[in-house]
């Protein structure tokens, strides 16, 4: 009897071991590019192995609003899609993985190259029939009198077991619904620990729609009728959220502020509904929950506030944590957009420009500036096209806790090389180079390019206009080696590097 508990106990320990459901644990940002360039690029954050690992790569789609990553229970990136097309994690087009959401987005030109233009505009579900199978719930882009809003709600299912393993699109674009919708999907575990709830909301009403996930596939739609008529004109600047515990839903925009409620993982009902103002002087505006489910913390372009959920009186609650600093990158102002809990326990915000930075909140589940929020202070190897990925809480109900404190980041493993006043790219390069001028740093000073080899001797000199942002430098005449390069502004070096010459 003794032996028999043992080989229960021990088969236990290691399916635990190895279904760690790290769906979550790989993010996907920016736009690839032909060519390599400094700033240009996807990169690729990796929450495994107990460490942040942050790097660059010049393949796959291009991330705008809407983004998706999905990895397998032990965090390997399986596909990924920016609601236009599917790719695999070799990179390429997943088998059927094109023409995700037909329609305006494909006519103005919008996908497939710059993905489509909905925050929160697509997740992904784990079947709960078949760990082989993941669900995308997603909408479709259409253009009114006030933007961009959506007016068709789909599914698709990707089976991993097709393509020899790289999955394949086997039903695509299933219309669950059409009517006005709002930007804001999101999903919460059924409290039997193997369905889901898909929940959004429809504009100018206070209906609230919710699909559910069951071994037998798409299986109900549900529509309640709660709190305020939600203006549907505001949507494009908002974000909705679970708490990481499955109790409570919240949805936020500038016109509405936040629409806060309790919700029944068993019956699918929106409950408790409570309006919290944060500040109405926003366009831009996002929410996340602490993970221990607290705090509630809400962003209004210029300002971050956090609400104690527990407090007795929640709007009395609500602490400023820290206003817009001012920096701005390439001259655009990294003001507060789109949040998303990590695996590491810490929340990630994206500004509401392209940037290759990201603000943090490093303790969210502390109150008030013991928070530690720290705007700019993640730098990515690239351009980040205002994105970020919409992941509901894959572990709960799993035994797993929501995130891992333990992850780190080590700033060693990515070392982002310093700004310098001017770039120069390919590298190595074969007929010419690309010399770009950081006018941030340089205005529009001349300057002047300079190529030596490795004895020291001056091989070329280049003037680069006044004001010229980029400019081609021909490297016709130069023998296959090792340059040094150095870029020269009113008497001051600005910029330096080596250049390898293979023709």
């Amino acid at each position: 009897m003794k032996i028999y508990v043992i080989v229960i106990v021990n088969f236990f320990t290691i399916s635990l071991v190895y279904s760690q459901y790290k769906h979550d644990y790989v993010w996907l940002l920016g736009q690839p590019v032909e060519e390599p360039h400094p700033i240009s690029g996807v990169s690729i954050l990796n929450f495994n192995d107990d460490t942040l690992k942050i790097t660059k790569q010049n393949e796959g789609i291009g991330m705008f609003l809407t983004n998706v990553s999905f990895s397998n229970q032990d965090g390997e990136l399986m596909f990924y899609t920016n609601g236009c097309n599917v790719f695999n994690a070799q990179h390429e087009l997943m088998e059927n993985g094109s023409n995700l959401n037909p329609g305006d987005a494909y006519l103005t030109g919008n996908c497939p190259d710059g993905g489509n233009t909905i925050p929160q505009g697509i997740i992904a579900i784990p079947s709960p029939e078949d760990e082989s199978k993941v669900y995308l719930f997603h909408q479709a882009t259409e253009y009114g009198d006030f933007g961009t809003y959506s007016a068709y709600f789909y599914y698709t299912i990707v089976d991993m077991n097709e393509s020899n393993g790289l999955g394949a699109v086997v039903e695509k674009n299933k219309l669950i619904t059409t009517d006005t919708l709002m930007d804001n999907l999101n999903a919460v575990r059924h409290e039997n620990g193997e369905d889901w709830w898909i929940v959004f909301s429809k504009g100018y009403s206070n209906t609230y729609y919710k699909v559910s996930l069951t071994a037998n596939g798409v299986e109900d739609i549900y529509t309640q009728q709660i709190g305020v008529n939600l203006d549907q004109k505001w949507a494009g600047g908002g974000q909705s959220c679970f708490s990481p515990n499955g109790a409570r839903y919240a949805r936020m925009n500038a016109k509405d502020q936040v629409t806060l409620f309790d919700f029944d993982r068993g019956t699918g009902e929106l409950s408790n509904f409570r309006q919290l103002v944060a500040d109405t002087m926003a366009f831009w505006t996002s929410l996340s929950f602490s993970p221990n489910s607290r705090y509630l913390y809400v962003s209004t372009t210029w300002k971050l506030w956090q609400f104690d959920l527990l407090a007795p009186d929640v709007q009395a609650s609500k602490v400023l944590i820290d206003e817009y600093d001012g920096f701005t990158y390439f001259g655009f102002p990294m003001i507060f957009f789109l949040m998303q809990l990590g695996p590491d326990c810490k929340i990630y915000m994206i500004g509401s420009n392209g940037t290759k930075y990201m603000h943090v909140i490093n303790k969210p589940d502390e109150p008030g500036l013991a928070c530690d929020f720290r705007q700019h202070s993640l730098e990515l190897p690239s351009i980040n096209n205002t994105s970020i990925p919409n992941f509901p809480n894959y572990r709960l109900g799993t035994g797993y806790p929501v995130c891992d404190s333990n992850i780190v980041y080590t700033a060693g493993r990515f070392v982002v090389p310093p700004v310098q006043g001017v770039q120069v790219w390919p590298n190595p390069a074969s007929e010419e180079v690309s010399v770009e001028i950081n006018q941030q740093l340089l205005g529009r000073a001349p300057t002047s390019f300079e190529l030596f080899d490795i004895t020291g001797r001056a091989v070329g000199q280049w003037e680069l206009s006044v004001g010229s942002q980029a400019a081609t430098v021909p490297l016709r005449g130069l023998a296959n080696g090792m340059y040094f390069w150095r870029a020269v502004s009113e008497g001051r070096q600005v910029g330096s590097g080596k250049l390898i010459i293979q023709k």
